[in-house]
């Protein structure tokens, strides 16, 4: 790793230039471990909707389409469903509320329910996995689920935007059910 670091600096012309160009290959490296969330074993969809650093605004609320790649095998196989959080250090709230609804074909009614999701700890340090003050948690909503034809989930927030400063996106997370993997979208 030292002799690609090496190899880096060197191209590099002067001390200054070497900085600047440091700082872009912090950012370029820091934008593929974000974009890495899909490299986990059995992950068959996932979706996530930036929500901005200034908070999320009212009224807010996305639906995601969770339908596997392979939708011959949609209510075959059984599904964790999972919900991430990613945020930064900076974020207002110690934990984030999300009214979760999930609707399908064979419903009348849409199902809905609460989550608290808690982001930082007694000691004010954030619980998810992550590293340059961005961090992410994830939530499983459901274990074993067959998904339903036509099967959608809206997430909103019933928060004041002002609470929800820091929170920097939401997702949803299909993984096949067993496969026997602690979660870390990360991978650090």
């Amino acid at each position: 790793m030292n002799g690609i670091i090496s190899k880096i600096k060197s191209i590099l012309p002067s001390q200054h230039m070497r900085k600047a160009g440091w700082a872009v290959f912090s950012t370029l490296l820091f934008t593929i471990l974000l974009s890495s969330c899909l490299q986990n074993a059995g992950v068959e969809y996932s979706s996530f909707i930036a929500t901005g650093e200034s908070g999320i605004p009212d009224n807010w609320e996305y639906e995601f389409s969770p339908v596997p790649a392979d939708s011959a095998s949609i209510g075959n196989i059984p599904y964790d469903l999972i919900l991430v959080v990613r945020y930064s250090a900076s974020t207002k709230s110690k934990d984030i509320i999300f009214d979760i609804e999930e609707f399908s074909l064979q419903q009348e009614m849409p199902d809905t329910t609460s989550v608290k999701v808690s982001l930082f700890n007694e000691g004010n340090k954030p619980v998810g996995k992550g590293s340059f003050a961005i961090y992410e948690i994830a939530d499983t909503l459901r274990r074993g689920m067959k998904i339903p034809q036509g099967y959608t989930i809206s997430v909103s927030s019933p928060l004041p935007k002002e609470e929800t400063i820091g929170i920097r996106s939401i997702g949803v997370v299909l993984s096949r059910t067993g496969n026997g993997r602690n979660f870390n979208f990360f991978k650090l």
